[in-house]
């Protein structure tokens, strides 16, 4: 999933998008929680189904910008992974 046109720039290697607009209805992980490729990072409900975001690599989590009951656009920073 591409970025906003209007979002700073990001090491796209230590982010997780959001391939859908939604809302969230669960958060997963957490920071500082060591993950490995297709954990589940958090939970997002569009058009009334539920979509699982899942962990792109192995990686340890520096922060989740979102919460449950956030909502999110496609290409949004949904989880950030430490270097």
């Amino acid at each position: 999933v591409a970025p906003p046109p209007n979002a700073s720039p990001v090491d796209e290697d230590k982010v997780c998008r959001s391939p859908v607009s939604g809302i969230v209805v669960r958060v997963a992980a957490q920071p500082g929680q060591s993950l490995q490729t297709g954990d589940v990072l958090l939970v997002l409900e569009a058009m009334k189904m539920e979509t699982n975001i899942t962990a792109p690599k192995p990686g340890k989590v520096s922060a989740i910008p979102v919460a449950q009951g956030d909502s999110v656009q496609a290409g949004q920073v949904v989880v950030e992974f430490e270097a």
